[in-house]
């Protein structure tokens, strides 16, 4: 095993699923990549690592825009709330992701629904409505290097 922040080891197992989620989340199946993420963040050691937030960083991202697939204005919002709070948590850069990059798309490609007039996210509106969402501004996460290698 190698290490990590503070001597703690990184387990070779942690990899495989951190590249699933990527490719998965760039082909916009953020449900399946979150999945993926919640088995990394699994096998990342300790209770409260900068790792651990990474990948609740990754998972709440990829289910917010599956809020956005599911027509579910609220469920965007209060998500969004809750990753924003971690993207401020983490450096720009870690695990070769630029987070500030990455937060910069989300925020923008969901801008629109958060700007949506107050009844859109009152009690009881469900899922399945017609949300303002360009496909072509989806985020996409790019990777630089290999934050396993050498593992």
């Amino acid at each position: 095993m190698g290490e990590t922040e503070a001597g703690l080891p990184i387990d070779p197992g942690e990899a495989e699923p951190f590249w699933l989620g990527l490719r998965l989340f760039n082909e916009g199946e953020w449900f399946e990549a979150h999945e993926a993420w919640e088995e990394a963040w699994k096998l990342a050691p300790g209770p409260r690592t900068s790792r651990k937030l990474f990948y609740q960083t990754l998972i709440q991202t990829a289910v917010t825009l599956e809020h956005v697939r599911r027509g579910n204005p609220r469920g965007v919002r209060s998500v969004y709330a809750s990753v924003r709070a971690k993207f401020e948590r983490l450096p720009g850069r870690y695990m070769g992701v630029d987070l500030g990059r990455l937060h910069e798309d989300l925020r923008g490609a969901i801008g629109e629904i958060l700007g949506l007039p107050a009844e859109w996210f009152e009690r009881g509106k469900g899922h399945g409505l017609e949300l303002p969402f360009d496909e072509g501004r989806r985020p996409r996460i790019e990777v630089e290097g290999d934050p396993f290698a050498g593992v």
